[in-house]
């Protein structure tokens, strides 16, 4: 029984090693030249700039979304995981605020600084240590749950229900909002987007509370590179510089896949871990979309995407001192490409020595971007340069002020706009993440199987928003689960 996966995202791997642990003969087929899609990093002249990783659910052992990146080669215990007391700071005036990852050293640094605020901080602790109960689920899709199964994970979240009721029906700046002190409102909309869910936030906090949110030594491109290889050692085979045109379909069956050189491949089952928007709307032509999809692709009031700049900097010095993730007010506001942000974060690597030799350091920052600004620019090659060197002096003068020691000193500069991850991973609206999860939006679980078409499958972060690496982990899995069950196989391992 052959499967074709379309895409060597971690999704694609995940159900590439998920495929031949069960038995099947897998191929997987991907338009860029190297693994993880999404999940990577790059070098410029000795430096390393991670693309993905802030941190990675799924490191604490023994929970469930551990033992999966276990079985996909992802961590194993040589891999040194990073625990940092605080996610970051918030520097705003020659004052310094820390959002730190214990509950009880985050209750005391908050009341320091904003004693009037006793009972909502006591609030965001008391939610903090409720949650910390959650799980991600890996065993079951959601729509393959019984009712067994959702009383089992009911009774294990009961301490965070009464919570999760309150903190989905408002958004991050809502919650921040109801702090009186402006500094503790502004610290608390830096670790995610205001415009989420306020779930969203103090179930990452309690994650990085709990020990499930470390950095993997190594970063993106590195853990990609270990399920690559991982994959490999079963068996399996990976196309590389082979982009997927078409979706080929018979009698309403997926056959196999037309690739951008004429060349066909045929299969039994066809998975596609490609973006969502490029295998509906390209290599299916728009022809099978259900009403979830549509309003997924056309809602972006409800589920906007992520749209972002990264300006990288390789500086000869060494920025360990610093915390390794700092936000600054910027009063003048910097200018991403269609959007201003009056907040910058700073982020460096120096804590792991792995990345890099010598007196080196890596900052890198994400800026707020509009896709069609950059797109439009795209098109007039010496027009979209000018404004990525614009972008670049803005960092890096900013950058020099917060970190003096790099002045004189910056050695490298990158920057990856929107079209850049369009041109390597065919991304809709430049995004590197699925829809936002917003207190107006749904969440919108997309099972993979599209109406009027058999034998093929979605998987990947577009299929549970808001995506991310754990996503497309767990769904790779799920995907081989489905598969399993129409040929009535056991699906192995099932933990």
């Amino acid at each position: 029984m052959k499967l074709i996966i379309i895409g060597a995202g971690i999704a694609g791997l995940s159900a590439g090693i998920y495929g031949r642990l069960n038995g099947f003969d897998t191929e997987i087929y991907e338009m860029h030249t190297q693994p993880g899609g999404e999940c990577t990093g790059w070098k410029r002249n000795g430096y390393y700039f991670d693309g993905c990783i802030h941190w990675l659910l799924g490191t604490k052992k023994g929970n469930s979304l551990n033992r999966v990146w276990r079985e996909v080669g992802a961590l194993d215990d040589t891999v040194k995981i990073t625990h940092h007391d605080f996610f970051y700071s918030y520097e705003e005036d020659e004052t310094r605020v820390f959002l730190y990852s214990d509950v009880e050293s985050l209750r005391r640094h908050f009341l320091e600084i904003s004693p009037e605020d006793r009972d909502n901080i006591d609030y965001l602790c008391r939610a903090v240590e409720a949650l910390k109960c959650m799980e991600m689920p890996t065993r079951k899709a959601f729509d393959r749950m019984n009712g067994l199964d959702y009383i089992g994970m009911m009774i294990k979240m009961f301490p965070a229900i009464k919570y999760l009721s309150r903190l989905d029906k408002i958004s991050v700046k809502e919650f921040a909002e109801r702090f009186r002190s402006p500094l503790l409102q502004k610290t608390l909309t830096m670790l995610i987007p205001p415009y989420f869910k306020a779930t969203a936030l103090v179930s990452t906090i309690a994650s990085m509370a709990s020990g499930d949110a470390g950095w993997p030594e190594g970063g993106s491109l590195s853990m990609a590179r270990r399920v690559e290889k991982k994959y490999e050692s079963l068996g399996g085979k990976i196309f590389y510089k082979s982009r997927v045109k078409k979706i080929i379909t018979q009698s309403g069956k997926a056959t196999g896949i037309l690739l951008e050189d004429g060349t066909e491949r045929f299969a039994d089952y066809v998975v596609s871990s490609a973006d969502g928007h490029a295998t509906l709307f390209d290599m299916l032509d728009g022809r099978y979309l259900d009403d979830n999809l549509k309003t997924l692709y056309s809602d972006q009031e409800n589920y906007p995407t992520y749209t972002s700049v990264q300006v990288s900097l390789g500086v000869r010095c060494d920025l360990s001192k610093y915390p390794h993730v700092s936000y600054f007010n910027i009063p003048s506001g910097i200018d991403g490409g269609g959007k201003r942000d009056r907040y910058i974060g700073f982020r460096h690597y120096c804590f792991d020595k792995t990345l890099m030799t010598g007196e080196k350091s890596a900052l890198t920052t994400l800026l707020n971007a509009d896709f069609d600004w950059w797109k439009e620019r795209y098109d007039n090659k010496e027009l979209y340069r000018s404004e990525k060197e614009r972008v670049a002096e803005d960092v890096k003068i900013i950058a020099q002020k917060h970190y003096p020691e790099t002045k004189g000193k910056i050695e490298t500069v990158d920057v990856a706009t929107p079209m850049t991850y369009v041109r390597y991973c065919n991304a809709w609206q430049g995004s590197w993440m699925a829809w936002a999860n917003t207190p107006s939006g749904k969440i919108r679980f997309v099972p993979g199987e599209l109406p009027g078409l058999e034998n093929f499958f979605l998987t990947g972060q577009w299929t549970l928003p808001p995506g991310g690496l754990p996503t497309a982990v767990v769904t790779g899995r799920w995907v081989i689960q489905r598969i399993c069950r129409l040929e009535k196989k056991k699906f192995s391992p099932d933990n």
